[in-house]
């Protein structure tokens, strides 16, 4: 049973320990660092968690800190949608717990924040992350191509998303 909450100092340590490992950060945004340091870890937990138009919790399996997931929902005529994005600590990958926070915050996305749709950017050797969004049901819109460039190599972006059926 997974739940997802607001995050505590207290999670300092599992959020270090868990986020500075580059099999982690390999697929995620820019801003998500490698190496981690402690200092990435306060900063997040005092400042990055409250950034406006976003919700972001922790995703706490049978207790234990295991990950993050979050919203940031877009500005002006595109403000009836967000992305949403979320990553585990590898010792709990492969049990289902990404698929739950998923769905989990897609419902709340829904039915709390009334949004109307949702996506998820996903580099395309991210095969694991395509088969959780897929599984909560979202559709692949599209690939773009060559769209990231990072750590020295190009990705194709596949576009998954949800649309709120009314």
């Amino acid at each position: 049973m997974i739940t997802l909450r607001d995050y505590e100092r207290t999670d300092l340590d599992s959020l270090l320990a868990l986020a500075n490992n580059k099999r982690v950060s390999r697929y995620l945004v820019y801003t998500f660092p490698y190496p981690y340091t402690r200092a990435d870890a306060e900063w997040w937990i005092s400042e990055g968690v409250k950034a406006e138009e976003s919700v972001t919790k922790v995703i706490e399996y049978n207790g234990a800190f295991t990950g993050s997931i979050g919203l940031t929902r877009q500005a002006g005529w595109r403000d009836h949608l967000a992305e949403i994005g979320y990553w585990l600590g590898e010792p709990f990958w492969g049990k289902g717990i990404a698929t739950q926070a998923v769905q989990q915050m897609t419902d709340h996305a829904f039915s709390d924040l009334q949004l109307q749709k949702l996506y998820a950017p996903i580099l395309a050797p991210n095969k694991a992350s395509m088969r959780v969004v897929e599984k909560c049901g979202y559709e692949l819109e599209g690939v773009l191509k060559r769209e990231v460039f990072k750590d020295g190599r190009y990705y194709d972006i596949h576009h998954f998303a949800k649309v709120w059926k009314t």
